[in-house]
């Protein structure tokens, strides 16, 4: 989830602050962040090793296109080869000297690891930032030469938290038709460690290495894994994302078989539910309602379940702000109480509550590989609202008529004061959201800010 408010003007209170000399892991994670989101594709050298029910070496490149959501994955372990590619258009997997050009659920199995590795690789801290919401302020900063290293230096419960999310993501994706799948609900994270490098005059990263140790199960069994990999990346370089050969009769094969792809009226179903579960994710963020989350989830079988999921939506949705909020006042974050934080994103929800949506379609996109459903939205220019209260602030801070504490004083009582006040709706807008399948009646958005931006709007 990208930053729901105005962060550049956030921004500008903490460059009057920044003070020379070594940068808080808060202010190097954001200028990274910001740096990585200009990245037009990358190249990855990776390599690694696993020790465990299966030891072995890795090595091999990945590369991306982050505008045409191209991918590429080159992967030698053990000595064996496997090559995926994965685009808008077609995904391809190459074994050996067996190649396929892939369809169904094996099609979406490869576009998932792609997917997952492709977001991991654009940005590895926003990527593990999932599992723990404060990870751009949990390392330590050390320079060497031209170089800021970030060392995270969480906690015991946030290093297993971190490691066992991130290993059940990648079990969900390649539990999908293994004959011997993993009990999602028995991975335990053991320990993790995550050591960034930094370019210190592009802020872009310039090599990761990530130990993690955890344990699974599968048919009862507890099987452990340890295993260090080291990425090193080399930015805007690709004239195109390396893309497999194919042969020929292989890919014919697959285009002749119907057997893999769901049929149009199964699609015409699952589009539907994609739909409701666009619609009840919408309430239980946005409008923070739990209890119409659960009515309009498409599965209407596992009430607990989906009740658990709506919390934990509602949840992360304001969890994310408040990060979000305190992260772009940088070097203001640490004069801002728990109070503060509750205070706005309480008001920003007050804000939130008078916007509109309607859901007007849903279909199935061959192109995108995803179910895309077309939600009209009413939101309100949230940059202009802050502006409001920002930019005179801002003047009166410069001319030094406020001391830290007491710009962030005004600076909390005056966002939390307009957003409780009417805002005024835009014009609707109709856009794209993508939404893939996660089970039976079970469904993902793989971008939230495809609708939460437009509810809050930055220009």
């Amino acid at each position: 989830m990208k930053k729901i408010m105005n962060t550049g003007l956030a921004l500008s209170f903490a460059l009057l602050l920044s003070a020379c000399g070594m940068p808080s892991s808060e202010e190097l994670t954001g200028d990274v962040k910001e740096a990585q989101e200009k990245v037009k594709n990358v190249q990855v050298k990776v390599t690694g090793k696993a020790e465990g029910s299966s030891d072995y070496q890795v090595n091999g490149v990945q590369e991306f296109d982050f505008k045409s959501k191209a991918g590429y994955i080159d992967t030698k372990m053990n000595g064996e080869e496997l090559k995926m590619y994965h685009d808008g258009d077609e995904t391809l997997a190459v074994a050996g000297e067996e190649s396929t050009k892939v369809q169904g659920e094996e099609k979406k199995y490869v576009a998932a690891l792609i997917n997952n590795a492709m977001e991991l690789q654009q940005n590895p801290i926003r990527y593990y930032q999932k599992y723990d919401k404060n990870l751009p302020n949990e390392f330590d900063v050390t320079e060497k030469d031209k170089e800021y290293v970030l060392t995270f230096n969480g906690d015991k419960d946030k290093k297993q938290k971190i490691v066992a999310g991130d290993a059940k993501a990648y079990y969900k994706i390649t539990n999908q038709g293994s004959d011997t799948p993993v009990d999602l609900d028995q991975i335990k994270g053991k320990d993790f460690s995550l050591v960034v490098t930094i370019d210190k005059e592009t802020k872009q990263i310039k090599k990761v290495v990530k130990n993690q140790s955890y344990s699974v199960k599968v048919e009862g069994k507890t099987k452990n894994s340890k295993s260090k990999q080291t990425y090193t990346y080399t930015y805007n370089q690709l004239d195109n994302v390396t893309k497999p050969k194919v042969e020929a009769k292989a890919a014919a094969a697959f285009k002749d078989s119907s057997t893999e792809m769901p049929s149009k009226e199964k699609q015409a179903a699952y589009a539907k539910e994609a739909g409701q579960y666009v619609d009840a994710l919408i309430q239980a963020t946005v409008y923070q309602n739990t209890d119409q989350f659960i009515a309009k989830h498409p599965n209407q079988q596992d009430k607990k379940q989906v009740k658990e999921k709506g919390e934990f939506q509602k949840s992360s949705f304001v969890e994310f702000f408040e990060t979000n909020f305190k992260g772009a006042l940088s070097s203001l974050s640490s004069n801002i109480t728990d109070e503060q934080l509750n205070e706005v994103s309480s008001a920003f929800l007050k804000a939130l509550s008078s916007t509109k949506y309607k859901i007007k379609d849903a279909a199935y996109s061959d192109e995108d590989d995803a179910y895309v459903v077309q939600v009209e939205i009413q939101g309100f220019n949230d940059a202009s609202v802050l502006a409001e209260v920002m930019t005179p602030l801002a003047e009166k801070y410069q001319a030094g008529e406020l001391s830290n504490e007491q710009l962030v004083n005004e600076l909390i009582n005056g966002v939390a004061k307009r957003y409780r006040e009417p805002v005024e709706l835009l014009p609707a807008k109709t856009l794209p959201v993508h939404v893939v399948r996660n089970g039976e009646q079970d469904y993902e958005v793989l971008m939230q800010d495809e609708y939460l931006l437009t509810f809050a709007q930055q220009s």
